[in-house]
C-alpha cells in the first residue's frame, strides 16, 4: 500500500477511495476474507476523516464485496460481478443461470412455513377449500454475493414431502426429479420497486435501494398452477432481456 494518495478536485472523496479499494480487489492486491486496512490507516493515506473511510467501506458493502465484522474490521467478500443476464425464453432456475455463467450458486435458507395463502396466491394458484400453502424464503447469492430474495408458494397437499428437504439447490430440480412435474410454461411479470428496510439488509444495500420485483406462475403440462414465485432482484445487480419476433405492420392502423 503506498504511504500516500492524492485526490482529484471535483470528484466526492468517498468514491475515489472506493473505486480506489474496489481496483485493489479486482487486481487481486486484496484477495476473498483478506481484511483491509483499518479506518486509520486508510484515514492517513487518503488524508480524510474517518467518516469519509466508513462511507467509502459502506459503499463497497453496498456493492456485494466487502462485508463489516463488528469489533474486528472489514473483509473481502469477493470481486465484483459484471451484471446477472436473465433472459425470458424459457423457465430456468437461478442454479442453473448462475453456473452457466461461470459464477458460483449459494442459497441460504430463511424459513419454510406452513400457512394460509394469502387472496391473491389462492386465486393464481387456483386453490380449493385447501387453502393451506408451503412458503419458503430463501436468498440467492452469486460468489457469495446477495443477488436475490425468493419467496416460493406452492400448495401444501401436492408437495408437503419438500417440508423435509434442505431447499439449499434447485427448487426446480426437486419439483422435476423427486415429485416427478414437468415445468410446462410461466407468467412472469416484472416491475421496479423500492426495496424494503428488511429486504435491502437481507440483500446488503442501502435503505430505499431500488430493485426489480419478478412475479411467476408456473403451470404443469396440464395447465395447473405449480408455484407462485415472489422474487426481489437487486437493481444493480440483473439485466432482464426479451427477444422480440418480427414487426407485424397493421394496415388498419
Amino acid at each position: 500500500m503506498p504511504e500516500t494518495f492524492r485526490l482529484e478536485k471535483g470528484v466526492p472523496k468517498y468514491i475515489q477511495i472506493s473505486n480506489w479499494l474496489m481496483e485493489m480487489i479486482q487486481k487481486g492486491r486484496y484477495a476473498v476474507n483478506d481484511k483491509l486496512p483499518s479506518e486509520s490507516k486508510l484515514s492517513e493515506l487518503f488524508h480524510v476523516n474517518r467518516n469519509t473511510v466508513r462511507q467509502a467501506i459502506s459503499d463497497l458493502v453496498a456493492k456485494g464485496l466487502v462485508q463489516k465484522r463488528n469489533g474486528v474490521g472489514s473483509f473481502v467478500l469477493g470481486r465484483a460481478l459484471t451484471p446477472v443476464k436473465y433472459t425470458l425464453q424459457h423457465i430456468s432456475s437461478f442454479t442453473d443461470d448462475m453456473i452457466g455463467m461461470g459464477i458460483v450458486p449459494k442459497t441460504r435458507l430463511i424459513h419454510k412455513p406452513v400457512i394460509e395463502a394469502p387472496p391473491d396466491v389462492a386465486e393464481k394458484l387456483m386453490l380449493g377449500k385447501e387453502k393451506r400453502v408451503i412458503l419458503t424464503e430463501r436468498l440467492r447469492l452469486g460468489n457469495r454475493i446477495p443477488l436475490v430474495i425468493e419467496r416460493s408458494y406452492l400448495p401444501y397437499q401436492e408437495y408437503k414431502d419438500i417440508l423435509k428437504m434442505r431447499l439449499t439447490g434447485s427448487l426446480y430440480h426437486l419439483l422435476t426429479k423427486k415429485f416427478q412435474v414437468e415445468l410446462h410454461r410461466s407468467i412472469q411479470t416484472f416491475r421496479a420497486i423500492t426495496l424494503s428496510g428488511k429486504d435491502a439488509r437481507l440483500l446488503g444495500l442501502p435503505p430505499r435501494s431500488s430493485g426489480i420485483f419478478l412475479e411467476s406462475i408456473i403451470y404443469d403440462l396440464k395447465n395447473i398452477p405449480v408455484e407462485a414465485l415472489h422474487a426481489f432482484h437487486r437493481g444493480d445487480k440483473y439485466i432482464f432481456e426479451v427477444e422480440s419476433g418480427r414487426y407485424r405492420y397493421n394496415l388498419e392502423g
